[in-house]
């Protein structure tokens, strides 16, 4: 069995500010900083290799260490592994990517459920009645 070591920043250990997730995240990105294409990690890549099994766990750690200034990142099409940058001038059109991005994912998916519950109420016959608040009646 070999042994091979990363350079970790002492301030990433130290920073008590972030969870052990976003610190294992963090290094696993800084790792990538310097390959020819760029940082180019799938959330699959990140579950994997932290342990984390929920989706919305690792949504938050990312959102979490962007809002702290740490990385940025979006992921350019579906089914495609996400673009991380450490540049700070980068930083704003990476996350104005990512928000256009959600966006429009937040707008389909409610879409969809509206269609579905619509489907729904038709495959039951189900009649919508419309309730009316009457006024008390003066004589009672």
């Amino acid at each position: 069995m070999s042994w091979t070591f990363e350079k970790v920043d002492i301030e990433i250990l130290d920073n008590k500010l972030l969870t052990a997730n976003e610190k294992i995240i963090l290094i696993l990105c800084k790792r990538f900083e310097n390959a020819p294409k760029g940082i180019r990690l799938s959330h699959k890549y990140f579950m994997q290799r932290t342990g984390i099994k929920d989706h919305r766990t690792l949504l938050k750690c990312l959102d979490r260490l962007v809002l702290l200034g740490f990385f940025a990142f979006f992921q350019p099409q579906k089914n495609q592994p996400n673009k991380f940058t450490f540049k700070r001038e980068e930083f704003q059109e990476y996350i104005t990517k990512n928000l256009a991005r959600r966006k429009s994912i937040s707008k389909a998916v409610n879409a969809i459920r509206k269609r579905g519950v619509r489907q729904r109420v038709v495959g039951k016959n189900v009649i919508k009645l419309k309730i009316h608040k009457s006024e008390p009646s003066k004589n009672a």
